[in-house]
């Protein structure tokens, strides 16, 4: 176990397959519930978007990027900073892929670094995400009930390079489904679904206060509670991810 989850809504989830079935039957349905999601409203959003756009790379293509590798996640936490400079001072990143999750983006971007992968809904500074993406960053755009709006705005311009269109309910033809939530879980279950040599996270702090990287002068208040209920779902689905065989580190 990764994360200490006994007592929370999603610890018992933690030891069911590692699989599209689970998730879609037990871990989705529970986060709809506990953060008062209506799906419906992420399928019609979905639909709408998959009928004018598609992934234009493939599950095999990310396979063949991710399988074996090294991969290096940052999320946008408190920490990020710190805990990225003490990792470059005892590795180096030229061997490994960078993910990025959403707002972590325009932190690498300040250091003039392009990750490899980005998984994003958007709430982040979009113009960073684009920027990288320019640059060869692969962009997995995650379309839910709550972005459409940001979606309809940018996707034009995301679909011009190499991105896909991701989901958390059922996906529809040229979408997929990765399995997670939050933009940082889901990086994770990417990396443990392709195969991946192993994954060290950075900026996952998970704590009570909420990272600059993650807009937190812009949000209300219950936005914040929203979002550390988020954290509470991220942690259990990062342990799920570790009993695939992923072996997780942390800095």
């Amino acid at each position: 176990m990764i994360f200490e989850t006994k007592g929370t809504p999603f610890h018992e989830l933690e030891n069911l397959d590692f699989s599209l079935e689970n998730w879609l039957n037990s871990w989705y349905p529970k986060i709809c519930k506990y953060l008062n999601i209506d799906s419906k409203e992420d399928i019609i959003s979905l639909t709408s978007i998959a009928k004018l756009y598609q992934s234009n790379l493939s599950e095999s293509d990310l396979r063949e990027k991710i399988e074996a590798k090294k991969i290096v996640i940052l999320a946008p936490g408190v920490n990020l900073e710190q805990e990225f400079n003490t990792y470059l001072s005892n590795n180096s990143i030229t061997d490994k892929l960078l993910m990025c999750a959403d707002g972590a983006t325009s932190f690498l971007i300040s250091k003039k670094i392009i990750p490899d992968f980005i998984t994003t809904d958007i709430d982040g500074k979009v113009e960073d995400q684009i920027f990288a993406q320019k640059q060869g960053s692969t962009i997995l755009l995650h379309v839910h009930g709550d972005n459409k709006n940001l979606v309809d705005k940018y996707i034009k311009k995301i679909s011009k390079m190499n991105f896909l269109i991701t989901t958390q309910s059922k996906p529809v033809n040229g979408t997929f489904n990765f399995l997670g939530f939050t933009d940082g879980d889901r990086a994770v279950c990417l990396s443990a679904l392709m195969k991946a040599r192993n994954a060290t996270l950075i900026g996952f702090d998970f704590g009570q206060t909420i990272g600059k990287f993650s807009k937190a002068d812009l949000l209300s208040e219950n936005m914040k509670q929203r979002k550390l209920k988020k954290f509470t779902i991220a942690k259990s689905i990062i342990n799920w991810c570790a009993k695939t065989g992923l072996e997780i580190n942390f800095i």
